[in-house]
């Protein structure tokens, strides 16, 4: 590992290269832009899909307060623990933000939200937003709510 590599991106981001992309991801992954392709999952440029400013910053104050708890729970320390249950309350400031931004940018494409779920942990039989039961994953994560448009 050389010197720099702390202050490099931990992946290697790939972008949608779909002809038309249909449905999108919104999902933190250690990258600079949450906004995926579902079919792919590579990232689709805010400008491909014309989004506004307000679609943009809903997207981006997600994306920065998501990110900060994650690395928190990352850091597997004093923290973890408190930002994981931060990361899982249903009406946290988090997810509240990050359902605002799935639906900001629903009003463009048809978005799923992918929710946080600590792989160690059992899959939710319950959508962790609304309650109801969930159904497999059609393409990504363990299971879904068609109704919230989640992804666990």
């Amino acid at each position: 590992m050389d010197a720099y590599a702390r202050l490099r991106p931990y992946t290697e981001d790939s972008p949608c290269d779909c002809a038309t992309v249909e449905q999108l991801l919104l999902v933190h992954i250690l990258t600079s832009n949450p906004i995926r392709c579902f079919r792919c999952k590579g990232f689709v440029d805010p400008e491909r899909l014309s989004l506004s400013e307000s679609q943009v910053e809903a997207v981006a104050s997600w994306h920065s307060v998501f990110g900060a708890l994650y690395a928190l729970w990352l850091d597997s320390t004093d923290y973890e623990t408190w930002a994981e249950e931060q990361l899982l309350r249903n009406r946290g400031r988090v997810n509240t933000a990050g359902m605002a931004a799935r639906e900001a940018l629903a009003a463009t494409l048809p978005t799923f939200y992918w929710w946080f779920h600590n792989t160690d942990a059992p899959v939710p039989e319950k959508c962790p937003w609304c309650g109801d039961g969930v159904s497999p994953a059609v393409r990504h994560g363990n299971a879904q709510c068609g109704s919230c448009s989640i992804v666990v």
